[in-house]
């Protein structure tokens, strides 16, 4: 039996992405229990590595994987339609980031582009959702290494967005049932700049969406999460 094009991506994406890691990082993957084995979940994710993290998100788990990706830091048109099309058969939702007064001018896309993909996003993470997958959204926005842009210094977070809560309850709204949110903490550490990294990535228990109003959840996220990614 032929699999679906997106399962076949996630396969794909996964060998490649634990190549990488085994020639740059060590990594321990702690509480995969809290990750329920089916049905919807929704993972909220610490963002530091614009790459390993997205690695060691989609090869932690037995289960298809979807990232939550913006790919407004992308300066070539041709490469950007290109990545699109391969999120497209992936199945990962594309976001376009709100524009950061600092940031490159590639990034500050027209208002109503950045809306019209957020439409979209949404409407593809719920989909996802109700068809039983995990979705990861990194609700910092930015990671603390990316070699295009960051407004991050050193080990800081950024305040987390509430669209996580937002897509989760769209996806209750239509059907998918109780959406489990996991939270997610990454910790990197390394002994010097051309050494290996050595990661720790750390699931937390499940909170339901009926324990708070989006504020009271994106706080206690953003709390769980910071401890989630301590030494």
């Amino acid at each position: 039996m032929s699999l679906e094009p997106d399962l076949v991506s996630w396969r794909f994406l996964r060998r490649a992405g634990r190549r990488s890691l085994d020639r740059h990082a060590t990594v321990t993957v702690e509480g995969r229990e809290h990750v329920p084995v089916k049905g919807p979940v929704l993972i909220a994710a610490r963002h530091y590595h614009h790459l390993y993290d997205g690695c060691v998100a989609v090869d932690a788990l037995g289960r298809p994987v979807h990232i939550v990706v913006g790919l407004d830091w992308i300066r070539n048109p041709v490469v950007r339609v290109a990545m699109t099309r391969l999120c497209r058969i992936a199945r990962w939702p594309i976001v376009i980031r709100p524009p950061l007064p600092d940031a490159p001018a590639p990034s500050r896309e027209s208002l109503a582009e950045r809306r019209a993909v957020l439409r979209q996003s949404a409407r593809d993470t719920v989909d996802l959702l109700r068809a039983g997958r995990v979705v990861v959204i990194f609700p910092e926005g930015y990671p603390n290494i990316d070699p295009s842009f960051t407004p991050k210094q050193g080990n800081e977070f950024l305040p987390f967005h509430e669209g996580f809560v937002r897509y989760a309850r769209l996806a209750e709204r239509a059907g998918a049932g109780a959406v489990p949110i996991v939270p997610l903490g990454f910790h990197y550490d390394r002994s010097r700049p051309e050494a290996k990294w050595t990661i720790v990535a750390r699931y937390g228990a499940p909170i339901s969406l009926a324990s708070g109003s989006d504020r009271d959840l994106v706080a206690r996220f953003e709390s769980e999460i910071r401890r989630l990614s301590e030494a």
